[in-house]
């Protein structure tokens, strides 16, 4: 009952020739994107790996030009994350090239600002509706160095001379063309990309969308013929691939633009955790199952909902955390928390065992409130404005926008946070509603375990999601001295299931944006504390959250309340 999705693409592992890059030059500071310049030999040809000199990101521009340091460690406010001073592929020799050729100018990508700011908070006093792909495809080159710090992106616009394309796809092992129509255009990039092995065309005309391949196998239709007459073969397997990848991106967002970067990386023959999870059954996983979950397995299929929640994780594939989460939240029930708790937690059938993103490496604010931040103040700004008395609430915060689509995008997320009667104990109980794909609205509710960090602002989270057990590490990364707004940056993997996933949340009071005055600090925190730019934060609905199941499922010990005395 479990997803067949493509594994990677076996025997084409590029062997690697490093030569020196640079950074990217940026026009402002929430520009930043590592350019590669990284040679590569593929199937057999002999090299040597040395390590590769590389720049700090933001140091020295791609003309050479000396930037400004970047500014100490502010005393209010996030503290500048370490990976935004130096380049995460610092001193790590290139595995996987990649080339992306997107519009240039200022031409708007599909990705909006959120909807509830005013227009005058907006880069560029709200000229364009969201970020141009430059600056997107730049930042997804970063975040692909989180990913695998031996992971390099060229972005180029489209009007780019053929020869600085053409030099920039050398040896590359994928390209990714956006948006070109001109068929003109698509007849030079489609020379010019002839040696690259694997590669997509993304909103393009029909000529360019077929030079779409895995391995120098295009999409033809004898390759769709072979694909049905052996649907276990490799046409096959390439073939759901470049479906998915083609998926991803009209979907619209930045996580799943992120991951269809990461699914051509894999097919082309570099080994990508987040892509290369287990979900094929073989012998071994089939006969765990049966010798330990046979029970649970019948009592999921005899229930609806499980069934439900079976065919649409088959749909998606373990490795599409938006899509697979959406699935077990709309369906959610007994009968498939009992069958995943056997099947992954108890047993791990699939033998899967992702770890917790390190990258970027964000760092709690380190004062508040003019004074060094206590581990007791950590906790009374994650309890908010819980309480009973006069001005509190029966919640501590209410998300205004969170990073991640998989688990931020839900309506009404009330967050509760709060000490316990047993000494020592901190619990988590989100509360958030979700629209499921049968088209009704249910609440959810989570219970999380909460634990400090060494270092006050930090915590460990651990909570068992639907039989599967997730363990988080959390930070304060800002927060107003009146409590009016928090900042929070969270990591975490699903070990047994194969997930590891980042996220940030910015909450109030009300789940009302902050006062305009407040947007320019809030911007900073979110890049310089999490590197994430404003545009990948998506908004909360929170226009319909009345009736909220707010009870705490442990019995509480509050703090004294942080509202209002400064």
């Amino acid at each position: 009952p479990l997803a067949h999705v493509p594994r990677h693409f076996g025997g084409l592992r590029p062997r690697v020739v490093p030569v020196s890059s640079v950074t990217p030059d940026m026009s402002s500071p929430m520009a930043l994107g590592p350019v590669a310049s990284v040679r590569t030999h593929h199937r057999g040809q002999a090299s040597s790996v040395k390590p590769t000199r590389r720049h700090h990101v933001g140091s020295v521009s791609s003309r050479g030009v000396a930037r400004r340091a970047p500014d100490p460690p502010r005393a209010v406010g996030a503290v500048i994350s370490p990976t935004l001073e130096l380049n995460p592929a610092l001193m790590t020799a290139t595995t996987a090239r990649l080339v992306a050729v997107v519009p240039g100018g200022d031409a708007a990508s599909f990705l909006p600002y959120p909807p509830g700011l005013p227009r005058e908070a907006l880069p560029g006093g709200g000229k364009n509706s969201g970020p141009d792909w430059t600056e997107v495809m730049s930042h997804m080159a970063l975040r692909l160095t989180w990913v695998d710090p031996a992971f390099e992106m060229v972005v180029l616009p489209h009007d780019a001379s053929v020869d600085e394309i053409a030099k920039a796809a050398e040896n590359a092992d994928v390209f990714i063309v956006v948006g070109v129509t001109d068929e003109s255009n698509a007849k030079s990039l489609r020379q010019v990309f002839a040696n690259v092995p694997t590669g997509a065309a993304l909103g393009c005309c029909e000529m360019l969308q077929n030079e779409s391949r895995i391995a120098f196998q295009p999409l033809t239709e004898m390759r769709k013929m072979e694909a049905k007459l052996v649907p276990w073969g490799q046409a096959s397997k390439d073939l759901r691939t470049m479906d998915q990848v083609f998926s991803l991106f009209k979907r619209e967002n930045h996580l799943d633009l992120l991951f269809l970067h990461l699914l051509l990386i894999d097919a082309a023959g570099v080994r990508v955790p987040a892509v290369d999870i287990n979900q094929d059954l073989n012998v071994q996983n089939v006969w765990c199952i049966a010798s330990n979950c046979n029970k649970q397995l019948f009592a999921c299929y005899g229930n609806e909902n499980c069934g439900k929640s079976l065919d649409c994780i088959d749909d998606c594939g373990l490795n599409d955390q938006v899509c697979t989460y959406t699935c077990i939240r709309s369906y959610q029930n007994k009968e498939f928390e009992r069958l995943a708790r056997c099947m992954l937690h108890s047993h791990n059938c699939l033998g899967n065992d992702a770890i917790r993103p390190e990258l970027p490496e964000v760092m709690p604010m380190t004062e508040w409130r003019g004074n060094p931040l206590s581990h007791d103040d950590a906790e009374g700004i994650m309890q908010g404005w819980y309480g009973t008395e006069a001005g509190q609430k029966p919640y501590s915060w209410l998300a205004v926008a969170g990073q991640n689509p998989a688990y931020d995008h839900f309506p009404c997320q009330y967050q509760i946070w709060y000490r316990g009667k047993a000494k020592g104990s901190f619990w988590y109980n989100p509360v958030f509603k979700v629209q499921t794909l049968d088209g009704d609205e249910v609440w959810r509710r989570s219970d999380y375990r909460c634990k400090r960090g060494d270092v006050p602002g930090t915590f460990y989270f651990s909570f068992m999601d639907n039989g599967v057990t997730s363990l988080e590490y959390w930070r304060i990364v800002d927060a107003a001295d009146d409590l009016s707004w928090s900042l929070y940056y969270y990591a975490g993997a699903a070990k047994v299931a194969g997930q590891a996933y980042i996220g940030a949340v910015l909450a109030t009071k009300d789940g009302m944006w902050p006062d305009v005055s407040e947007l320019p600090r809030i911007e900073k925190s979110l890049w310089e504390g999490c590197g994430v730019k404003l545009w990948e934060m998506c908004e909360v609905d929170n226009g319909n959250c009345g009736d909220a199941p707010l009870d705490p499922y442990h019995e509480t010990k509050l703090m004294p309340s942080l509202v209002g005395r400064q």
